[in-house]
């Protein structure tokens, strides 16, 4: 069984020191301060294999041939890119091929017989030709292409008006991945962008949607941008609207989130926790913020976000919509929380890693795995009523299909 954490036969420690140190450099935590969860890597030697049986090397061969790791190193280490490929090619196989798979990461004898099954009858993924025609530029009019409209049309809507928060954000002078309105990067090139829209007041519930664009494709997630609760003393922290840098990263030491890139994220504090006011926004901009994340908030659904967030940006793992814009359920194997993770092997973050997946394992070829994190508000979706209603659409589909 191929996993998070083993090696083929051949693989020196010198390798796997090397992939820690590169590991602790992008993550910006060490791998021996991560606590003792299923997502924490653990080096060790690919056990006995049955005859037939492929290595490590072979299978990130094979995932790379088929385009779910590209720029993937056939080092024969399955980190973290290699779990989220074999996972990534799971999901595919069980939502669009409606086969009988577990997309837990693992890659055992039934992950194998469908790799074979796609190398030896050169299949490719649906989504593939999209892909293809955005590397090489050609990509038409589509729902990706009205997206990246939308957004270069709220940067041009701020630039000549920029609210009271965006005032604030372009005349910070402390550095944070908060990037002032002029510096917005709505490029298709090499970019992934990921789009959250608040709500006027917030709800405290699961009920946003949030919509990543990546190689010409679109997925949506169900989650929440409201700010939650706080912690003691403090009054809930709101992301300020606008776009900020994202990477990969860990929650809490916990399991794999996206953090803010470098020096944090801006925020404004609400003395309610429903809404901001001109009351909060004379008291500025908090000092940069690392530790609002964009992160699992376990099935979601209708319950309240509690203390999921503090701020953070909260993707549930129930269901989310693919490419196609079909509602792909995963509550069968989501799981409610980390205990349940940690104590069933059959149950897994589910919608949300197709998410961190699609960010990890197919940004190998590209110049960044920044993600550009644009937060929008409910206004900003008058400049695109057909998209404004595709999300409406989105979250009554969702609501009936969650019961």
């Amino acid at each position: 069984m191929v996993e998070l954490g083993c090696f083929d036969a051949g693989v020196s420690t010198a390798a796997c020191t090397a992939y820690a140190a590169e590991l602790q450099k992008l993550t910006r935590v060490a791998l021996s301060e991560v606590v003792s969860v299923p997502d924490k890597l653990v080096f060790k030697p690919l056990e006995a294999q049955p005859e037939g049986a492929m290595t490590v090397a072979q299978v990130q061969r094979g995932l790379a041939a088929i385009g779910f790791f590209p720029g993937g190193k056939d080092d024969g280490i399955c980190g973290y890119r290699t779990q989220s490929a074999i996972r990534l090619f799971q999901e595919y196989v069980r939502s669009v091929e409606k086969q009988p798979i577990m997309p837990d990461g693992r890659f055992g004898p039934e992950t194998q017989v469908h790799l074979r099954r796609w190398l030896d009858n050169h299949v490719q993924s649906r989504y593939a030709p999209t892909m293809t025609a955005w590397q090489a530029g050609t990509l038409g009019r589509c729902e990706y292409t009205d997206w990246l409209d939308l957004l270069n049309q709220v940067k041009a809507k701020y630039l000549a008006e920029p609210t009271p928060m965006l005032q604030l954000v372009n005349r910070s002078t402390a550095g944070s991945d908060t990037r002032k309105v002029a510096d917005w990067d709505f490029s298709s090139a090499g970019t992934i962008h990921l789009i959250g829209v608040r709500r006027k007041v917030a709800a405290g519930r699961f009920d946003d949607i949030f919509v990543l664009l990546m190689k010409g494709l679109v997925f949506k997630f169900q989650g929440s941008t409201d700010p939650g609760s706080a912690a003691a003393g403090e009054f809930p922290p709101f992301l300020v609207q606008g776009q900020h840098n994202y990477q990969f990263g860990w929650h809490q030491k916990k399991y794999l989130a996206l953090r803010p890139h470098t020096k944090g994220v801006l925020v404004v504090r609400s003395k309610n926790g429903i809404t901001l006011d001109d009351d909060d926004l004379a008291n500025g901009l908090d000092v940069p913020n690392f530790t609002i994340n964009i992160h699992w908030g376990g099935q979601g659904m209708g319950a309240t976000i509690n203390d999921f967030s503090q701020g953070c940006q909260v993707i549930n793992g129930s269901v989310y919509f693919n490419p196609d814009g079909e509602l792909v359920d995963c509550r069968p194997f989501s799981a409610l929380n980390n205990k349940e993770i940690a104590a069933n092997p059959k149950k897994t973050r589910a919608a949300y890693n197709v998410l961190l997946d699609h960010v990890t394992a197919l940004s190998g070829d590209l110049p960044s795995n920044t993600v550009k994190y644009m937060l929008l508000t409910e206004d900003d979706l008058a400049l695109a009523p057909a998209l404004a209603k595709s999300l409406d659409d989105a979250k009554a589909l969702i609501a009936k299909a969650l019961g």
